[in-house]
């Protein structure tokens, strides 16, 4: 590729920015060549979507942070709806949006397809979510088997998304029907998932929890978007709709320093954050739960299992 040959003049200079960030290599003078990034990003579309979400979203959110935090006298946490990013907005007159949520200001300014996109695939598709958990000494089979005699084998997946996470399990244990594996969204634009059944709650609203006494509880990636306290209010919800035999299966990425730049953009966008093992065992207790398996891995996604006290 040869910058002669690219009508646009600003063309030099965004692939000169691009192979600072390395997402392309210099290759001699106006002559850049893809990488292993550049490949990376042409084969997973869905990374693609995810720079944007992140230099888009969090960069903004981060350049309000020291604004926001002097504007109110430094108070800290943040509450969901007045984070450095709706601070971005009430500063650029824009106050309508301002006492918006970060998705919904997304929603309304046409990103919210991006990040969609985004979520189906995040920056890498790696192992299966069973192949995951096989890996951690999770036995979800054993789970599986205390099925029956009144017991159901009910999986809910709550923000689930396009239900990546039940066709995983789905495929590993064909056995499951579609009544035993349910997404919980709120997306209007997901009307169906082939061999998956699909359920609305808005968690955020004061309903609790519409089903009962699931095998599984699945929160994949939600409570990390969420403060302390909406987190332990959700908890809460699941853990009034739980029998003796149900277990929540949290899938989130480790507080470790390989997820510290995850952990600001949390902070900076939805007043959330990454979690160690005590603030999970500290959430679990608020919500009557114990955790009763833990895996932390240093990359990639870990696992918290809790259950009723």
């Amino acid at each position: 590729m040869r910058l002669c040959d690219l009508p646009h003049f600003p063309t030099e200079d965004t692939l000169y920015a691009m192979s600072g960030l390395g997402f392309v290599d210099i290759a001699g003078d106006d002559l850049y060549s893809a990488n292993a990034i550049t490949k990376h990003l042409a084969t997973m579309p869905s990374a693609q979507h995810g720079a944007l979400h992140f230099t888009t979203e969090a960069l903004l959110g981060a350049a309000f942070l020291m604004k926001k935090l002097k504007a109110d006298n430094f108070e800290y946490p943040f509450k969901e709806l007045e984070t450095p990013y709706q601070y971005a907005y009430h500063s650029m007159g824009q106050e309508e949006l301002a006492k918006q949520h970060t998705y919904s200001i997304m929603a309304a300014e046409g990103r919210m397809d991006s990040f969609n996109h985004f979520m189906v695939g995040k920056f890498m598709k790696t192992n299966t979510a069973p192949d995951r958990l096989k890996a951690f000494g999770y036995d979800l089979q054993s789970v599986l088997n205390e099925a029956g005699n009144g017991v159901p084998a009910t999986m809910v997946d709550i923000g689930g998304g396009r239900g990546e996470l039940l066709l995983d399990i789905k495929a590993a244990y064909p056995d499951l029907q579609a009544s035993d594996l349910v997404v919980q969204e709120f997306n209007q634009d997901i009307i169906e998932i082939p061999g998956i059944t699909l359920a609305t709650w808005n968690y955020k609203e004061d309903t609790p929890q519409p089903i009962k006494g699931a095998l599984v509880y699945h929160l994949a990636h939600i409570l990390h978007n969420l403060s302390d306290l909406e987190a332990a209010r959700l908890l809460q919800k699941i853990s009034e709709a739980m029998g003796s035999h149900s277990r929540i299966l949290i899938h989130e990425f480790a507080k470790n320093a390989n997820y510290a730049k995850m952990h600001s953009a949390m902070i900076a966008l939805y007043a959330g954050r990454e979690r160690s093992a005590v603030e999970w065992r500290q959430m679990a207790a608020l919500a009557g739960l114990k955790v009763t398996f833990e895996a932390y891995p240093e990359f990639g996604e870990g696992l918290i299992e809790m259950r009723k006290l």
